[in-house]
């Protein structure tokens, strides 16, 4: 893939680990004629990975004019209201790098989960501060990394002066997401792969076990409150999540859940 990383240098506001999945993942799935929504288009280098490969993409972003696409256009978007996007439409709906920005994540998905199809798929990409060395690092600061600090009132990111938005102000763990998701009407489908994380590594040997144990007992301590049969199918799948090794090691989160 080194043409292909070469490239990806160039993407603003992107992270490598989470287009070289992108790129791993069009290899792998055949979307061919698929209806895909990427409601968090940015330059367009995702929306045209899609469209080479087959799809029909429909591409939103705060700022469109940002957007560079041959094939594609760009409409506005504001994630913080309701979509004017119509029900059951996408087969597929992209969320990169975005809802560590937004302050109600609980009604985005819903929103994305009612654009989707039935059994349709929601990608999502951004920092994986639940790996072992982000959840030091919010055990040290309360961040995403033990060398920074948290995003703050005055963070704000953009492509210039022009075009800003929030910082990872709004930064969620993993098991959170998964229970936002949950309400939404989403479940839980893949942890996929990108990047071996050398601290998260590290930090597995000296924790790993003590992690893995610990998660088990509080399994079983809590599997014994309760008689209700659902919540203890979701009480095994939060238990599989925290001990999954490619969250647990890896540098990036990236998520697909299933529409039910």
């Amino acid at each position: 893939m080194p043409n292909f990383k070469s490239l990806i240098k160039h993407v603003p506001h992107s992270r490598g680990y989470a287009l070289e999945f992108m790129h791993r993942f069009l290899s792998e799935h055949d979307v061919k004629d698929k209806t895909v929504i990427d409601v968090s288009a940015g330059s367009g280098f995702v929306a045209n990975l899609w469209h080479n490969a087959g799809a029909s993409v429909q591409s939103f972003d705060m700022y469109p004019d940002v957007f560079k696409s041959e094939a594609i256009s760009c409409s506005f978007i504001d994630l913080n209201q309701p979509l004017n996007i119509a029900s059951a439409t996408a087969d597929y709906v992209l969320l990169m790098e975005t809802i560590e920005h937004i302050p109600n994540q609980t009604f985005l998905l819903q929103e994305l989960s009612r654009i989707l199809k039935p059994d349709g798929t929601l990608i999502i990409t951004k920092p994986n501060n639940s790996g072992l060395s982000g959840r030091l690092g919010n055990l040290w600061v309360e961040a995403e990394r033990g060398n920074m600090f948290l995003s703050n009132e005055a963070s704000v990111i953009g492509y210039d002066d022009t075009h800003i938005y929030n910082g990872r102000v709004y930064l969620c763990t993993a098991q959170r997401l998964r229970t936002l998701a949950g309400l939404a009407g989403l479940k839980l489908k893949e942890i996929h792969p990108n990047k071996l994380s050398g601290s998260s590594l590290v930090w597995f040997v000296i924790f790993g076990v003590f992690l893995k144990i610990r998660s088990f007992l509080t399994l079983k301590r809590m599997l014994r409150k309760t008689q209700n049969e659902v919540e203890k199918q979701i009480l095994k799948e939060q238990h599989a999540l925290n001990t999954n090794l490619t969250l647990l090691l890896h540098k990036h989160l990236c998520v697909s859940f299933q529409k039910r």
